[in-house]
This record gives C-alpha cells, structure tokens and sequence, in this order.
C-alpha cells in the first residue's frame, strides 16, 4: 500500500504489515507451469486444512507470493462461507484457492457460485466427479486438478478433463496415498501426462526443490504451516506439531474410514467419528512426517519467504555439482 492509501480493517492490520514487509524484501520468482497458469511468484500451495485454513493463512500465503486456499467443509452454511471470502478479498487482490467435495454432502452449486464471484481461480476437486464444476470454471478463467493417491484415479480424473492432478503421497497429513511423493509424482506425470502438484513431506526449501526436480509443478505445503501465528491450529496441536518426530505420525482408517496420518498422541483415546460440527475434531490433529521439519512456531509469510530462498539455495549447489566437460 502506498502512502496515503487507506489501511485495512483492523482484523486485517497483519495483511498491512506483511505487505510492508515483503515490499521491502523481493526475492526472485520460481517459474513453473502452476505459477504460469495461476499467476503467482512461487509454486507453493498452502493446503486448504480443515478447521486450521481460514482466511488469515489463505490472506498470508497469498500476499507472500505463494497461493493461500481454504477447505469448503470449513463452512457450515454458505453465509459463513461468503463472509469469510469477502474477508479474504479485504486482504488481498492475489490469487486464491479452494477445496470443495462434490460428494452431495455439501451445498457445493451455491459455495461454488459464491467462489467463482469472489474471483476464486484454483479448485481442489476432493470427492465426487470433477465434470461437475469444470465448465463453471473455466468460463471463468479459472482451473481445477484433482487429488489423487494412484495411477488409476490419475487416469480417471484425466478422463474428466481436470487440469492437472495433486499427487497426495504417504507422508501426506490427513488423507494419505501408500505411494512416496519420490515415486508417485513422476510415475504419474509419466503415465498421465498432466501437470502434477507434490502433496506429502514438503516443510522445506530443499524438500521444494526435490519435489520440482521431480517434475512437479508446485507443492502443497501443509503441515509445516499448521505451525504459524495465522493458523486456527489450538496452541497445544501447534506445539505437538514442534515436538513430534515422523515416528509420531501414524496412519489409520479408524478415524475417517479412510487411510489418513494423524499425531498419535491425539487419537489415543478415539473411539467414535465425530459428528461433521462437532468440536471433538479440534482435539483429533492430522499432520505428515514432515514434522521432522517443524522446529517452531512463525508468520507464515516467514516459512514462505524461508522456503524459496532454501529452494533458490539449494538448486544453485546442485548446478555446482555438475562438472563442466
């Protein structure tokens, strides 16, 4: 904002202060397929986690350069999902994103309406067929990949002419694949053949820079942002998150009915899925083994900045290590 300029609502002086602070602090662009398509400085993704996303991480990736997006099933009615898009577009004119589930638990033709009129641009289809939405979104300018946790939903969500594909590998946080992000994201752009987005592991610049020397052509990086002064993570899942080591992770369908890696400690006591709004999920705390590099807790405008120098760093020693002939 320049001088003179208007200063947002006081909920979202923090948006002001980022912006202050990343005019003073450029860094060199990542250019990829996603952030070509999406118009964004950096290929990060900051996961759309459910009762963690809202608009102040969605607002914080957003205005760092990467993209910030928000999980649908956050929002029990579509009035509080319209409140907190217009939250998000007092904060930021950037590019944002969206998880919706098209599984018909949801009101998911009005969210959807309201999203594509808020200027929504980047879709995460989870559950249900993609074709649902596609023309919607395209005749808006806007894209929508699919995530996926094999081969063969790669190439069922390719038959419905998604955009690209999330390759949601084993060290994923919540709903997770069997497949390493190591194998799975160029086993599936070699056989599918559509841009494909690193979802599992990924806290860290050099984990980015791994992912994009796979052929990915973004990352989503959740885990590592559970721990942020933005994120709606309790104070206690945050600190869980610090002091946890991948060997605390573990993966069970017992909560979800589904394969997911959860934080051991907070799923000891589990005994029955909760109801959809019940508050017993914020006890119940999903993360990756990523958490391996989760050492504290920051502003994510930080841990964006962070990574995209490591990623720079580490791809200029790689370039180092080639001997010219």
């Amino acid at each position: 904002m320049g001088k003179g300029e208007d200063r947002p609502p006081e909920r979202f002086e923090w948006v002001y202060r980022a912006k202050t602070e990343m005019a003073d602090d450029r860094m060199s662009k990542i250019e990829t397929a996603f952030t070509r398509m999406i118009g964004v400085d950096y290929p990060i993704i900051g996961a759309p986690m459910f009762l963690i996303s809202y608009e102040e991480l969605a607002v914080a990736v957003s205005e760092a350069g990467g993209l910030g997006a928000i999980p649908l099933p956050n929002f029990r009615t579509v009035e509080d999902l319209e409140r907190t898009l217009r939250n998000i577009r007092q904060g930021t004119d950037k590019p944002i994103g969206v998880n919706i589930h098209l599984s018909g638990r949801f009101e998911w033709k009005k969210q959807l309406t309201l999203c594509l009129d808020a200027g929504v641009k980047f879709f995460i289809t989870s559950l249900g067929n993609p074709r649902l939405i596609l023309d919607d979104v395209h005749a808006n300018g806007g894209k929508v990949f699919a995530d996926v946790i094999s081969l063969e939903q790669g190439l069922k969500a390719r038959d419905s002419d998604v955009d690209g594909l999330i390759a949601v590998a084993s060290d994923a946080g919540g709903h997770s694949g069997t497949i390493p992000t190591i194998v799975l994201v160029p086993y599936l752009k070699s056989k599918v053949g559509l841009p494909v987005m690193a979802a599992g592991g990924i806290s860290t610049g050099a984990q980015m820079a791994a992912a994009l020397a796979l052929g990915a052509c973004a990352v989503i990086v959740g885990t590592r942002l559970i721990a942020t002064t933005e994120s709606r993570a309790l104070p206690a899942y945050k600190k869980a998150v610090i002091v946890s080591g991948p060997e605390d992770i573990v993966c069970t369908d017992r909560i979800t009915g589904n394969p997911a890696n959860w934080l051991a400690e907070s799923i000891e006591d589990f005994e029955k899925r909760p109801e959809l709004g019940s508050k017993r999920w914020l006890e119940v705390w999903s993360a990756g083994k990523s958490v391996a590099q989760v050492e504290e807790i920051k502003p994510a405008r930080q841990v964006i900045h962070e990574m995209v120098v490591d990623c720079i760093r580490v791809c200029k020693e790689l370039g180092e290590t080639i001997s010219k002939v």
